[in-house]
């Protein structure tokens, strides 16, 4: 599946691109970033498939994923800009035409519902739980979207090694989400793309937004969950957790409850993977809900208005967008600052890291795109660094710490006329870290190719 989705994305490259002309390199109207291997998550996955390692690519990681899915959007939305932004009512019907397109993704393979799923899966494949993504199948109109064909005892297993991971697992979705939105803007504001992903913004975080207040209203969730279990009598039919919310609080404030502790399925067989508002405490259901309104930062930006680039003084541009992510010990709420002037492209973050009662601060810096042209050497370097503490052993509890540290370069090579090969690498200490499928110490290397018209 996911080699028919990157030929289809370089397809995208092709025809939207050929009736363009670019002013440079630097500043391309479209970028993509196809990324073919992941070291070392795609291992995992080949054993996980269990099908040599060309299987890894039913299971993608993070990053692929993610890279499919804003390269399809910003393909997509190109293509739209250029067919419609020259004529009469232009903006309107691109405006039309843009909502609709993302709309019928919602039900599609690389679209952001398949993203939000991916995410899952990645976490679910990296301690060897294989899975499937019913977006596959295009389930068109449908309001439950299931990852499927999962065994109790892999979930039994899991949650019994790895509890932090078990509960980032749940959130992964929205956090897949976000940083599509995050990768978005940041090609609008540093390469002055000028594509309509307002859209796109706008849905994704009021749906997700939408998404914790209805986990946390018990008569909705509660109801919504019955219905779906007594539709889902084969345990192959039933999704890993039912409402993602509800089972990152509960597994939050329960880390060492054992999974079969749930109890049987109410239609007599498997465990009941389920969670409901009523299997949470007072203050559990009390903490889910302050979540809800702390998402409402996610709506924080002058990007989602339009405001794609605010011009500051003495050549620089900016922008700022808030970010409040589920994580596998609490929440990350990061303030992100957007900075350029003329070739220096930087993400300046703060991140205030909280668990239950106590907060653990850190600060991110990342240089986008800094390009080296001498003679034939056409390169672009993308260097980032981060530092801070996070509560110890990922604890939802705890008030003591562990430092946490990441180091990373992305480095695009020019190959040939638009087209660019790139090698990644990224080390880091224990931590979370949004977009990275490990909590514990690692180093990934990624290689794969990007293409700026």
């Amino acid at each position: 599946m996911i080699v028919k989705q990157i030929l289809f994305v370089f397809l995208l490259s092709f025809s939207f691109a050929s009736a363009q002309t670019t002013d440079t390199i630097y500043q391309s109207k479209l970028k993509l970033d196809l990324q073919l291997f992941d070291f070392p998550y795609q291992i995992t996955a080949g054993n996980t498939v269990g099908k040599g390692f060309f299987s890894s690519y039913a299971n993608p990681s993070m990053s692929q994923s993610l890279n499919l899915t804003a390269s399809a959007y910003s393909g997509i939305h190109y293509g739209l800009h250029a067919a419609f932004h020259k004529r009469k009512k232009g903006y309107l019907l691109e405006a039309l035409s843009v909502g609709l397109c993302d709309f019928l993704l919602i039900w599609a393979p690389m679209g952001g519902g398949w993203l939000h799923e991916e995410y899952h899966r990645a976490v679910l494949t990296n301690f060897g739980v294989n899975s499937f993504n019913q977006m596959n199948t295009f389930p068109i109109g449908k309001s439950v979207i299931a990852v499927n064909r999962i065994k109790d005892e892999d979930l039994e297993r899991f949650k019994s090694t790895r509890s932090a991971d078990f509960v980032r697992m749940s959130a992964a979705g929205i956090e897949g989400e976000y940083l599509l939105i995050d990768q978005l803007q940041r090609s609008n504001f540093f390469h002055q793309q000028k594509l309509l992903h307002e859209i796109l913004y706008a849905v994704v975080t009021i749906n997700s937004i939408a998404y914790l207040f209805l986990s946390s209203n018990a008569e909705k969730a509660d109801k919504m969950l019955d219905e779906t279990n007594a539709k889902e009598i084969k345990i192959s039919s039933r999704d890993f957790t039912g409402l993602d919310m509800i089972s990152w609080t509960y597994d939050l404030f329960n880390p060492n409850e054992p999974y079969n502790a749930r109890g049987i399925h109410p239609s007599g067989v498997g465990i009941d993977r389920y969670r409901k508002t009523e299997h949470l405490e007072k203050h559990e259901l009390k903490y889910l809900k302050q979540q809800k309104y702390w998402h409402f930062l996610n709506l924080l930006s002058p990007m989602l208005l339009g405001f794609r680039s605010i011009d500051l003084k003495n050549g620089f541009s900016g922008n700022i967008a808030f970010r409040h992510f589920l994580t596998s010990f609490g929440t990350d709420i990061s303030l992100n600052v957007f900075l350029k002037k003329s070739k220096y492209n930087f993400v300046f973050a703060y991140h205030n890291y909280q668990n239950y009662k106590h907060v653990f601060p850190a600060i991110e810096v990342e240089m986008i795109d800094y390009p080296l042209f001498y003679k034939k050497l056409n390169v672009f370097l993308s260097p980032r660094i981060m530092a801070g503490v996070q509560p110890k052993n990922q604890d939802f509890m705890t008030n003591k710490v562990d430092f946490f540290g990441l180091l990373g370069c992305k480095t695009d090579f020019r190959i040939y006329k638009n087209y660019f090969s790139y090698l990644e690498v990224v080390a880091k200490t224990k931590g979370w870290v949004a977009g990275n499928v490990y909590l514990d110490d690692n180093v990934s290397i990624r290689m794969g190719f990007s293409a700026r018209f």
